[in-house]
């Protein structure tokens, strides 16, 4: 059989088909200027849906429970866009269910189908809108498609259903998985065969991803999707992440959050009433069980996700962390000290703060490493490292500038606390040796300072530049000092 797997299954000839009376009903369904007398005609000559109508007209569902004992006076009450509704929802729901098989939990699927009725109205008539009733047929029937998958496919669906169980998510992934097509495009597609209302076609088939629905039907779509939400909160295996899915389709639609919670309690009352109406067997649940049970699961579900985002806040700032730091003595790595130096210098260069820097070298490390062997003299870079922070300020940023060179910018200091610095450090250095595997290393390094100047020329390049050119200076002064930017010895270079 050729053509792509929702063709396949739509040429089947075990798909439901449309009753005779349905199809007058669509007729009228879609037909504006349908009068109380050719509705009511129609319910009458069909006793079953004449019974139906009466009975909802005079539950108290739709209006406070009255004695109405004529079509005609139901019509007139419940008004005919309901009445529509009723009409349509009564035909169909009857023909299918008359048609279920074995294997599948048709119980489920009806139950949930007729919450989502309930919901979807509840929440299009909390947001004011006018499409409350088309919200209602939306939600009774957003499951179509599995039923004309059962009885296109027989077993082999019955199968996929049962290991999927009432997760709608997981069945539909099981669906295209197997068939490569899910319930919704094949429900949407028998609707349109059927004639339905395009809204209504449109509510099938985007009721799980609501923002795909077209502009027009956006809204009845995204009551029906509230729907199939509120259902799964009653009936569904994560009622926890259903319920914050209903929250936000009702914040979406201009009502608070917390209007989720009443409306799924009055959906549990109002269910009884309705499925009795539609033959379908009521749930037992109470409405403050389903809606503990379900804020349990969002609290369990909301410190999972703050877990989850602190340990992926703690990997990022980790990666962050390894990524801006030297592998062997800890401090920052060549790349962060210039990132830090290029951002200082731009708010130095707009607000005119001061800012220096000096480098640190090593005196003699190529001849500690000859001596001691590189191990330890990774060991001395350490220690320096630690030595070196200690005698920082932590607004001071101190990086490995490569092999046996460290550098430090100091924000918002001038030259002369720069060099103040540099001589702290010095002197912290050369006062005590390195302890390295019971070994005392002495060690001693040369510093070259530099500072930014208001200066056309200077970048952050040249204030590098600058610091090594003192630092040059410092070890032809003998090594063990500091020399800054503008000593008078520089110029003899």
């Amino acid at each position: 059989m050729a053509g792509s797997p929702l063709e396949r299954i739509m040429q089947s000839d075990r798909l439901p088909t449309i009753p005779a009376v349905a199809v007058r009903v669509i007729d009228l369904v879609q037909r504006p200027d349908v009068s109380l007398d050719e509705l009511g005609g129609l319910i009458e000559r069909d006793p079953a849906l004449a019974a139906r109508v009466l009975r909802m007209a005079n539950s108290g569902y739709y209006g406070r429970p009255r004695s109405i004992s004529r079509v005609r006076d139901a019509v007139l009450i419940l008004g005919l866009r309901t009445v529509k509704t009723l009409a349509l929802g009564f035909t169909l729901v009857t023909d299918l269910r008359a048609r279920q098989g074995q294997g599948l939990d048709h119980t489920w699927l009806w139950q949930r189908s007729l919450y989502a009725a309930i919901v979807a109205r509840a929440v299009a008539g909390r947001a004011g809108l006018r499409i409350a009733d088309e919200a209602f047929l939306g939600g009774l029937f957003h499951l179509l498609g599995v039923i004309a998958l059962e009885s296109a496919l027989g077993d082999d669906y019955r199968a996929v259903a049962a290991e999927a169980g009432h997760d709608t998510a997981r069945l539909r992934a099981r669906e295209t998985e197997r068939f490569g097509v899910d319930h919704a495009r094949v429900g949407a597609a028998l609707a349109e065969r059927w004639n339905l209302p395009a809204g209504l076609v449109d509510a099938i088939r985007h009721a799980a991803d609501p923002d795909r629905a077209p502009l027009e039907t956006a809204q009845l779509v995204l009551c029906v999707h509230a729907g199939t939400a509120g259902a799964d909160v009653i009936l569904g295996e994560r009622p926890g992440e259903q319920l914050a899915a209903l929250r936000t389709a009702c914040q979406r639609l201009g009502l608070a959050s917390e209007a989720a919670e009443e409306i799924v309690a009055t959906a549990l009352a109002d269910g009884s009433t309705l499925a009795a109406s539609f033959d379908i067997p009521a749930s037992s649940l109470a409405p403050e069980d389903v809606l503990a049970r379900a804020n349990d699961a969002l609290l369990r579900l909301t410190i999972e996700s703050e877990r989850e985002n602190a340990a992926l806040q703690a990997e990022r700032e980790q990666l962050i962390q390894q990524a801006s730091t030297d592998v062997l003595t800890g401090v920052a790595n060549r790349r962060h000290f210039h990132e830090f130096l290029e951002e200082h210098f731009r708010l130095a260069a707009r607000y005119g703060t001061p800012l220096s820097l000096f480098l640190v070298d090593l005196d003699h490390f190529k001849q500690l490493n000859d001596t001691y062997g590189h191990l330890v003299g990774d060991e001395v870079l350490r220690g320096v490292a630690q030595r070196l922070r200690t005698a920082l300020r932590d607004a001071d940023l101190l990086a490995r500038f490569g092999g046996e060179e460290f550098v430090v910018v100091l924000p918002s200091t001038p030259l002369d606390g720069a060099v103040q610095s540099a001589e702290r450090v010095r002197e912290a250095l050369a006062s005590r040796p390195i302890e390295v595997a019971g070994q005392s290393i002495p060690v001693t390094a040369s510093f070259g300072v530099s500072a930014y100047r208001a200066d056309a020329l200077m970048t952050p390049e040249w204030l590098i530049k600058e610091a090594d050119l003192a630092l040059y200076e410092a070890k032809r002064a003998g090594r063990n000092c500091v020399r800054a930017a503008g000593d008078e010895a520089l110029f003899r270079i």
